[in-house]
């Protein structure tokens, strides 16, 4: 990828997201995320997994998201314009139009998906239908509010890549979560205050990174929001009186290797 953000104005943010990780930095703060998105996500058990960014493919051929995850069905799902469908296992797709079924995941990894769009409603929207009631969704996303933010603006250097896209404030993206229904678990910063572009600096700062952690973690590079969907859909009443029923087929429309199957209920 060039250096040069106003060549690249076509590019998805999420896939320029994706080049910054194979960075010299990047590649550090990627060890430090996964093993945060893992920590996160110890709680979140169920079938099925939903990783959307082009950044997914990168932490799966370094770090193996079965190794990180206790799901063990997973499907890697990205923007057009990338690496994503060249590989095997993964899914370009519409961000706004996933061709997954409703209420089928039941954790859903977001990186830096919402920096593709101005208003990311479209997005939200998407990933709220797919993922069940009390499943879990990780968002990651650029800190407009961080010196890695303004340095990719001004001085790119190695940081070129975050400066495509639409980058929203933390406060942002949580009223959208709580409008939707869900409950936030935790927001928590990577990668520090200081915007390195050297990788020996970077582990250096180790110390700093720990302390800004705690008492400057509204200017961290990047944040992560922790939420559960708490709002299940509204079902039809149903008539009182039934003849003793078994409902074992599944569910039509199997998108993407996810399927959900009825369960047995006896009425």
């Amino acid at each position: 990828m060039s250096q040069n953000p106003a060549k690249d104005s076509a590019l998805a943010a999420s896939v320029a997201a994706a080049d910054w990780y194979r960075g010299p930095v990047g590649r550090l703060v990627a060890a430090d995320l996964v093993a945060m998105l893992a920590r996160r996500a110890q709680t979140a058990f169920g079938y099925h997994a939903l990783v959307l960014g082009e950044a997914g493919l990168e932490f799966e051929r370094r770090f193996g998201w079965e190794k990180q995850l206790r799901i063990d069905h997973r499907v890697l799902a990205g923007p057009t314009g990338g690496r994503v469908g060249a590989q095997a296992g993964s899914l370009p797709v519409e961000l706004d139009a996933l061709p997954i079924e409703s209420e089928a995941a039941d954790l859903v990894i977001a990186l830096h998906v919402l920096e593709d769009r101005r208003n990311p409603h479209e997005i939200l929207r998407e990933i709220d239908r797919t993922l069940r009631p009390e499943g879990r969704l990780l968002i990651v996303g650029l800190n407009p509010a961080s010196l890695l933010h303004l340095r990719s603006r001004f001085w790119p250097g190695c940081n070129a890549p975050l400066a495509l896209g639409h980058h929203h404030p933390t406060w942002r993206v949580v009223d959208w979560l709580r409008v939707l229904g869900y409950r936030i678990e935790a927001i928590e910063p990577v990668g520090g205050v200081i915007p390195w572009c050297r990788e020996t600096a970077y582990q250096r700062g180790e110390r700093l990174r720990r302390w800004s952690a705690e008492w400057a973690w509204f200017l961290n590079g990047l944040y992560v929001i922790d939420a559960t969907r708490r709002v299940a859909r509204p079902s039809r009443p149903k008539p009182a009186f039934r003849l003793a029923s078994l409902v074992g087929q599944p569910v039509r429309g199997e998108v993407a290797g996810l399927r959900r199957h009825s369960s047995l209920l006896q009425r």
